[in-house]
């Protein structure tokens, strides 16, 4: 399975989990800062799990967790402006431009995702959801 990670395409067939989850948590550490967000990658069979543990309050951000994403989760996830990499198929603009944090909708972000990691040669997408705690972000995706 290929995965579109943090601005980079992961083959768990050529790579390990462990080195995948190795080389996605330098660049999250090099991104964001150290110690701000810890990357787990789970795969079973045509399903993979990934993991960003951080603490964000959706609460505090005008966002609900079951329909929005804050850009600093997009961009994690993403990799969107790690080291001057853009998705092929960008998310939706920011809203105002002095606004520094926003909330766009979750089916939005994924359009992008799943629309990025194939023109960058990710495994097609069958589909992918997003769970979203204060502690953590799980982007789910499932490919054909």
């Amino acid at each position: 399975m290929k995965l579109l990670i943090v601005s980079k395409i992961y083959d768990t067939e050529t790579k390990t989990i462990a080195e995948i989850q190795e080389e996605v948590q330098k660049d999250l550490d090099s991104f964001v800062g150290k110690n701000k967000v810890e990357f787990k990658l789970y795969n079973l069979g045509c399903v993979a799990a990934m993991f960003f543990n951080r603490y964000l309050d959706y609460s505090t951000l005008g966002a609900n967790p079951k329909t929005d994403i804050n850009c600093a989760d997009s961009f994690i996830i993403s990799g969107d402006g790690f080291q001057g990499f853009q998705l092929p198929s960008p998310l939706p603009p920011m809203p105002y431009i002095s606004l520094m944090n926003y909330n766009l909708d979750q089916d939005e972000f994924l359009k992008a995702y799943r629309e990025s990691a194939e023109i960058l040669g990710a495994s097609k997408i069958d589909d992918a959801w997003l769970e979203i705690g204060n502690s953590y972000i799980v982007l789910r995706v499932k490919t054909k």
